[in-house]
């Protein structure tokens, strides 16, 4: 069963989330916190696919994206830090209410899994799975993808961002993305940690987590995610207890995933399976 809820942050935004319930639940609920522009409905097949196998699931459009458009006068714009400080902790705190004796594990796909490390008291995860989450400082691409990765938060966001707009749909497939959210993701990428506004550097969320952490690169993923700023992310959580996969398209039967295949329906379903296993395992 699919319900549509809504889910009010501390300062005021209505997020809209799909509520999936098992016809019989194994005691833990999940959390899919999307990619950058990208909406909750695009997480479906694989939030049915858990469903069925017992997991209760949460999906939710952050805020300025998708359906999350409703606000109080008061609230705060969207931005990836308050994605993170806001949006997040709003559905995990939630989570919590609604389903207060089941263990929750979240499962972050790239900036999703980047913002962990800004949600406050993050540890009320009992584990955490990244898909293609990654460190975006330009350095952390190989030498041959630098000059496109410092042209890309260095020169195209601040191009948008400084003309008082937002990135628009064409440019990379996705949603509409608000002004705030381009200049958080440009300052992300210039710097070799995640600072805000004022340049002071975001260390101790990263460095609370305590749980048990899965990181998934695709070989594939040279553009987004590339396995080396997959790498640099886990080396942010250290002293979460965490591991790597990276995965081979042909070692799975598959053409390609690059940054956005692992959740579509074409999936290779026992890559899918190894994910259920581990949320199952590492709760």
């Amino acid at each position: 069963m699919i319900n549509t809820v809504e889910i009010n942050t501390a300062d005021g935004y209505q997020l809209v989330a799909s509520e999936f319930k098992p016809s019989h639940n194994n005691g833990r609920v999940v959390i899919i916190n999307g990619a950058t522009g990208v909406l909750r409905k695009y997480y479906q097949a694989y939030a049915e696919f858990l469903c069925a196998r017992g997991f209760t699931i949460i999906t939710y459009d952050y805020r300025g994206i998708g359906d999350s458009k409703q606000a109080s006068v008061n609230a705060k714009p969207a931005s990836m830090m308050h994605w993170g400080q806001l949006d997040m902790d709003a559905v995990l705190t939630w989570t919590q209410a609604c389903y207060p004796a089941m263990k929750i594990s979240g499962v972050g796909h790239s900036i999703g899994g980047q913002l962990l490390g800004i949600t406050p008291n993050n540890n009320r995860y009992e584990s955490f799975l990244n898909i293609a989450a990654q460190q975006i400082h330009w350095k952390n691409w190989e030498r041959k993808d630098q000059p496109l990765s410092m042209l890309f938060f260095y020169c195209v966001l601040p191009l948008f961002y400084s003309a008082n707009k937002g990135l628009p749909k064409w440019v990379l497939g996705a949603e509409y993305l608000p002004q705030q959210v381009i200049r958080d993701w440009s300052r992300f990428g210039r710097k070799p940690f995640y600072t805000d506004e004022q340049g002071n550097e975001l260390h101790d969320g990263y460095h609370q987590y305590k749980g048990n952490m899965r990181f998934y690169a695709m070989a594939d993923d040279n553009r987004f995610a590339p396995p080396s700023c997959v790498k640099a992310l886990q080396r942010h959580f250290k002293n979460a207890a965490s591991d790597m996969v990276i995965i081979d398209p042909k070692q799975v039967g598959m053409k390609s995933i690059d940054h956005f295949g692992f959740f579509k329906r074409s999936m290779t379903e026992s890559v899918w399976q190894d994910t259920s296993d581990w949320l199952l395992i590492s709760s």
